[in-house]
Order: structure tokens, then sequence, then C-alpha cells
């Protein structure tokens, strides 16, 4: 007898074969040991940066800022001596607080990143320099989300991971990021399969 797959030679009335584990005669295959999540290789499983979207309620404020500047400045037209100096007083009103929103957009985005993989959540700050906090899942106690109307709208929010046993990062905001309640369940479900794995260690 032999199997029908690599040709191996079988003893009669086998089941399965012994060199590459096929059925033989229509038998069910043999299961694949499972690895418990606390053996399991590290994975990557989201990286994320601060969304401009998270932003959307400061540009809605300048818009009526400058609506409001506008608004002035027609009842109120500059004239006589000092006519030119108050048209750019007017404009730059209306464009420091833009330069402000962008210049604090761009630098989250180019100075934050997160990455959640299946054993660790990291936090990477810097653009020149570079520091990286890391937390063990295992230590996660809990996680939330916070979102303001706006950034309902848009489904951006902060997220914040607690972990008061990590002595170096205890509460960990991640700002700015996009469908938050979906990363934020995909922690706590990771964070869960990570103790539950803990916990099948310590009882063998």
């Amino acid at each position: 007898m032999s199997c029908p797959k690599c040709g191996a030679g079988l003893p009669e009335g086998s089941s399965f074969c012994n060199k590459c584990g096929v059925s033989i005669g229509g038998a069910a295959p043999l299961p694949a040991a499972s690895v418990p999540p606390s053996q399991e290789p590290e994975q990557e499983l989201w990286k994320g940066r601060f969304s401009g979207k998270a932003h959307a309620h400061l540009w809605i404020l300048w818009i009526f800022w400058v609506g409001a500047l506008v608004a002035a400045f027609l009842k109120f037209p500059p004239e006589g001596e000092f006519a030119t100096p108050k048209r750019y007083g007017f404009l730059a009103a209306a464009l420091l607080p833009l330069l402000g929103i962008l210049a604090g957009t761009l630098r989250l985005k180019a100075s934050v990143r997160y990455r959640l993989t299946t054993h660790r959540l990291f936090k990477e700050t810097g653009m020149l320099s570079r520091d990286l906090n890391e937390i063990e899942l295992v230590r996660v106690d809990d996680v939330s989300v916070h979102q303001n109307i706006v950034q309902r709208i848009f489904n951006v929010g902060t997220i914040t991971v607690f972990a008061p046993h990590d002595q170096t990062e205890p509460r960990l905001e991640m700002v700015g990021i996009e469908n938050p309640i979906e990363v934020k369940e995909q922690i706590r479900n990771h964070v869960r399969r990570r103790r539950q794995g803990s916990l099948n260690v310590e009882n063998l």
C-alpha cells in the first residue's frame, strides 16, 4: 500500500500517510497543532498617523472668522491716510490663523506615527530625532475613544490606551486617528488574546 500523494509505502489499513499527512480512503485529515497566542510570531496589524480631518472643527471656526472679517471690512472700509496698512491688517488677521492650522496639522502628521502588532503598541515621535515608546498589549487595562461632534462626522478621534502597570507609557494617546472605533476594537481583541495566551501558559 502506498500514499496516493507522495508515494511513500504504508502499512495495510492506514488512514493517513505518515510522511505527508494526507488522508487515505476519504478519512478526515489530521488537524494541525494550534500555536498558543503567547508563542505566535509578532506580526504587524495596523499603522497610522494623525489625520488632518481631526482639525475640521478648526477649519470651520476659521471660515466663520474670515466671514466676520469680511463683514467688518465691508461695513467699515479702510479710508484715509492709513487705508493701506488697515487692509494689510485685515489680510494678516485672516491668514495667520490659517497658517497656524496648517503648521499644526503638518507637524503632527510628520512627527507622530503609531503601529500595532500582535504583541505591542508603538508610538514613534520626532522628525530629525526619534523617540520610540511601546506598550505590551498584555499590560493594557482599558481603551477609550473621544470624538467631538465634528470629528464624529468625519469619523476621526483620539484613542486613549490605559496601561497603569507600564512604567514608561501608562497612558498613551493616539490623536487624530481615522476609524477610531475599529482601531480600538482591534486593540481590545488582541489584548484579550494576549492575556488568554498568558493564562494558558501559566496554567501549564
